[in-house]
Parts: C-alpha cells; sequence; structure tokens
C-alpha cells in the first residue's frame, strides 16, 4: 500500500470514528500490538483466522474470523474492531457471537491521551441479546520503552446497556453507570515475538459488588513481515448473569493473522 493510500484511509478512518465516537460505541478489547505499530506508521490493518477452544458457559470448537483497523492522523488515533465466531450444531451453522467496538484517542503528548470508546456484543451462550455501551476517559503512560516494554493504565466512565434475551432473568438494571478501569502491557521478548495482556475491572457506580472483570492476553510469533501465529487467552467473570448461565468463562484462541 502507498503512502498517498495510507494517507486517504488512515484520514477517512479517523474522521468516520470521531463522528461516531461523538453519538455512541469498548472497553473489552485488547487493540494494544495495533497500537503499538501507529507509533511508527499511519496506518494498520489485520485480518484473523482462527479456530476457538471453549470451557464455561461455551464448550466446544468455533472457527471465528475477524479484523481490526488503525489509523492515526497528527494527535488523533482511531480505531476499528469487528468479529463473528460460527459453530456447526444440529446440522446448520449460525453466529454464536458478534462483536463490534470503536475507539478514538487524542494525544496530549508521550504520557497522556483522552479517550473515547462504542461497543455492541451479542452472545447466545451468556444469554446478551443486545449489550452496547459508551464511555470516557484519560489513558497515562506508566513505562515505555518501545524496543522492551510499554506499560499503560486508563480510567473512565462507562454507560451500559444490556437486553438479555427473553425467558431470562437478571437481577440487574438494564441500563447501568460503570467505572472502567484497565491496565495494559505490551513485551517484546525478541523482535520476532509480542506479549500483551490487558485486565479490565468494570464496577457499578452505584453497587461495587457488581463487577465485570475481564483479562485478555496475547502471544504473537511473526512468521514473515505479513503473517502472524497468534495465541489468545481470554478470561472473564461477571458477578451477576442471567438464571442458569456461569459467573466466570475462559476462552482460548489460536489463530494466523495478516498484518498490513
Amino acid at each position: 500500500m502507498d503512502s498517498w493510500t495510507k494517507r486517504v484511509a488512515s484520514s477517512a478512518f479517523v474522521l468516520a470514528c470521531g463522528l461516531f465516537g461523538s453519538r455512541a460505541t469498548l472497553a473489552q478489547v485488547n487493540i494494544e500490538s495495533v497500537r503499538s505499530q501507529l507509533d511508527t506508521s499511519s496506518f494498520g490493518a489485520r485480518i484473523r483466522f482462527s479456530l476457538s477452544a471453549y470451557a464455561g458457559n461455551t464448550e466446544g470448537l468455533v472457527f471465528g474470523t475477524s479484523g481490526i483497523v488503525g489509523g492515526r492522523i497528527g494527535p488523533n488515533l482511531g480505531f476499528a474492531t469487528a468479529s463473528a465466531d460460527y459453530a456447526r450444531l444440529g446440522g446448520t451453522t449460525s453466529v454464536k457471537k458478534s462483536f463490534v467496538h470503536l475507539r478514538h484517542n487524542y494525544e496530549f503528548n508521550d504520557f497522556f491521551w483522552w479517550e473515547e470508546f462504542a461497543q455492541s456484543e451479542t452472545d447466545r451462550f451468556r444469554r446478551i441479546e443486545e449489550r452496547a455501551l459508551f464511555g470516557t476517559g484519560p489513558r497515562f503512560a506508566l513505562f515505555k520503552s518501545r524496543k522492551w516494554m510499554d506499560l499503560y493504565a486508563g480510567t473512565s466512565y462507562m454507560l451500559e446497556y444490556t437486553n438479555i434475551e427473553p425467558g431470562n432473568q437478571i437481577l440487574e438494571p438494564a441500563l447501568v453507570h460503570r467505572l472502567n478501569t484497565y491496565v495494559a502491557l505490551t513485551a517484546r521478548p525478541d523482535p520476532r515475538i509480542t506479549i500483551t495482556t490487558i485486565i479490565y475491572y468494570q464496577p457499578r457506580f452505584d453497587e461495587f459488588t457488581d463487577a465485570h472483570v475481564l483479562n485478555v492476553s496475547s502471544v504473537e510469533f511473526k512468521v514473515t513481515p505479513l503473517l502472524t501465529s497468534r495465541m489468545d487467552a481470554t478470561t472473564r467473570y461477571e458477578s451477576v448473569v442471567p438464571t442458569g448461565v456461569k459467573r466466570a468463562d475462559l476462552e482460548f484462541k489460536s489463530s494466523l493473522e495478516l498484518k498490513f
């Protein structure tokens, strides 16, 4: 992709993110590796194909695909990602869960950013017909060494709306206000290996015992400049869930990723 195409694509993308972010939709996603790529480039994109093994509310094997794109114009950084998982059950193929996420950052300096984010997801196994959220808040660089390791932290206000599938009950209002906090670590023990982990803690402002906790950890192995082998481990805990749904979920995912 030539430099002119990159500039046009990143400009259009950041503009779209800014428009969308002012209206509505993150929080539970790991984009740290793409963020690092934008330190040296104005545009980055990745397409991933995966095979997932689930334990908890979802059990079995699922094939999935996802994509993420990011762009930078001056102090503005924009990200968008979407994913869907498919499974063959009872002789039919159906989507089990889907996820769409947008985020915009404004970089004041090397150590301080302001974020706006939005997200929409569905998950049949967790009885979530629709969950949409919006949030905004600061992001800080606690330690930054582009060669070896980066450590960031963020905190924000988050408005979350959850619509549970008909016939299920949950002891929680549909619309809640949460405190979204996270710590993100990126380590590079070798030029071909990148390790990232991000931990979210999201309690309700009016009921701190009602909290969401999520950890997403990833290991990337560079096969070629364009092809990466990747392993992800996701651990999720929600203290209040619909009847019959487990509070904790664990997911392992192995995938191949094309990087642009």
